[in-house]
């Protein structure tokens, strides 16, 4: 099994305000398509949301949890962008002929100060193995301290993933780079001297930016890697099993 998440800064104008990357997605979903029919279908997608997701956090502080009436609209309207952006990926890859079916973690799982600390995993196994394609994405969970909290899709990507084959990570960037360097792979052993050297602007955002990815994915002890999928077949060439210009996170 692998578990493939797509960034959303590949799907949506990151910069924008609820606004998908329309050629983005359709070339993804072409992609994901060509695998599916070569018979890769061991794959759970995760996506995040970008454009769709980041503006409504920062706007109604929903970072320190949910307290007040407004917040709790918030993160009402926070979920539904989401499930939005969801159902658009969703729908251009069951028009490429992919059997693809929308999972909101905010049914299924539980946060704890910010930390996914529990998550019913079965839907998703069972969707697997009847032959489709789960896509669940970052959205907002009950969290028994905050009252409600962000749960990344990196979050969820470490918690499906601990028994993957690997992980795929797709971003708008080519794999890990410091001054202007590629760092082809990264450990724990040298975490702390790479993340020292990202930039607020280049890495951050409110999920907690590459480091944040990259602090989920190390110790799960599955190859992980870091691509570029503005450049789809790189993706396509991981998932396949073969090489691609990409971070190996270990």
């Amino acid at each position: 099994m692998q578990v493939l998440k797509l960034g959303g800064s590949v799907l949506t104008k990151k910069r924008g305000y609820l606004e998908p990357d329309n050629s983005g997605i359709l070339s993804l979903a072409k992609m994901l398509s060509r695998t599916w029919k070569d018979g890769i279908k061991d794959i759970i997608l995760v996506h995040g949301a970008g454009s769709f997701g980041h503006p409504l956090v920062v706007k109604y502080s929903l970072n320190d949890g949910v307290k007040t009436e407004a917040q709790k609209l918030g993160a009402a309207k926070t979920h539904s962008a989401c499930v939005r952006l969801s159902t658009l990926l969703v729908d251009a890859l069951c028009k490429e002929g992919v059997p693809a079916v929308s999972v909101p973690p905010a049914f299924l799982g539980k946060m704890k100060n910010r930390k996914l600390a529990a998550f019913n995993s079965k839907p998703v196994d069972d969707l697997l193995g009847l032959g489709y394609l789960p896509v669940l994405h970052g959205d907002m969970l009950p969290d028994s301290e905050l009252g409600c909290a962000v749960c990344s899709g990196d979050q969820l990507v470490s918690w499906l993933g601990k028994n993957a084959e690997r992980i795929i990570l797709g971003t708008n960037v080519d794999g890990v780079c410091v001054d202007g360097k590629h760092i082809p792979e990264i450990s724990q052993g040298n975490f702390e001297e790479v993340s020292a050297h990202f930039s607020k602007m280049e890495y951050a955002d409110v999920t907690g930016g590459m480091k944040g990815k990259i602090k989920e994915l190390i110790g799960l002890g599955v190859p992980s890697y870091i691509v570029n999928a503005l450049h789809p077949e790189r993706v396509e060439s991981l998932l396949r099993g073969r090489s691609a210009p990409s971070t190996l996170v270990k």
